[in-house]
């Protein structure tokens, strides 16, 4: 049963801190750093020594997001370039954390001559999914000695993406020929595009990460328990067999409700998967 973890932006006012205090006070186990706001380039040395010394006093398993809005299958060299150097650096700072998930979103096409995305032709997209594949080569070596796994998210699967199948999204694993390579499953992405059991079937044992989350008429993120998320369809990723060691909570963020959101989420999920759900 993979442990829950809670996101480190939920509230505006001392974030970080805020979350941790939560964690604590409610026993959760495990706080994935939201790498806009937490990350290498942001955080003081005093930040990283509180992670280090609260996550470790505290039994605490720490997972980084990184940076939202990254283009990994980018054609600008440039920006290609300063990802690879970024990320790079994250994964060093979360290896001295202890750290041991980092997610890195596929994101869009990004070509110097496309105002849209979505107007790029299959075979620019096509030359996006090998770029990608080269930075998850690239950084591969780097995560497999720190023994942190990079997961790669399933986005929606729409023009103007990097990845637009689960099928895509398999293939960029297979060929980093890396353990330290997989998929977080976001089950909110699933559930509004083209399903969460197909994504099991597909991903199968590629899928390292979760990102738990309901829908309500086609928007993700919503408190579980209250859309359309299918409980015993996502039983398996909540299994022992599936070797899924965190699954974060996407949910609550900046909602004056969010504490309620979260707490209400994990009784969700234990009244439906036991008390094993920590």
């Amino acid at each position: 049963m993979p442990t829950l973890a809670l996101v480190s932006v939920i509230h505006d006012d001392d974030p970080l801190r805020t979350m941790f205090d939560f964690a604590i006070e409610h026993d959760f186990k495990a706080v994935e750093l939201h790498g806009k706001f937490h990350n290498a380039e942001s955080l003081t040395e005093a930040e990283i020594a509180y992670l280090r010394r609260v996550s470790e006093s505290n039994g605490i398993g720490l997972t980084l997001h990184y940076h939202h809005d990254a283009l990994p299958g980018s054609h600008r060299r440039s920006v290609w370039d300063s990802l690879l150097e970024s990320f790079t650096r994250n994964l060093e700072m979360l290896g001295s954390l202890g750290g041991k998930v980092i997610v890195l979103h596929p994101g869009k096409i990004d070509v110097p001559t496309l105002d849209r995305p979505e107007d790029g032709s299959e075979l620019i997209r096509r030359e996006a999914v090998r770029n990608l594949k080269r930075f998850v080569r690239t950084v591969a070596p780097t995560a497999e000695r720190l023994g942190i796994t990079i997961c790669i998210e399933n986005l929606k699967h729409d023009p103007g993406f990097v990845l637009t199948s689960y099928e895509d999204l398999a293939s960029v694993i297979d060929d980093a020929k890396c353990d330290y390579v997989g998929a977080v499953l976001d089950v909110g992405h699933c559930i509004i595009g083209d399903g969460l059991p197909e994504a099991i079937e597909i991903l199968g044992d590629r899928i390292k990460h979760l990102h738990l989350n309901d829908a309500i008429d086609g928007i993700e993120h919503k408190e579980i328990g209250i859309g359309t998320l299918d409980l015993d369809e996502m039983a398996p990723l909540m299994s022992d067999e599936m070797n899924i060691e965190f699954a974060t909570l996407e949910i609550g963020a900046r909602d004056p409700d969010s504490d309620g959101i979260i707490l209400r989420s994990r009784e969700v999920l234990k009244s439906h998967y036991g008390e094993s759900v920590i």
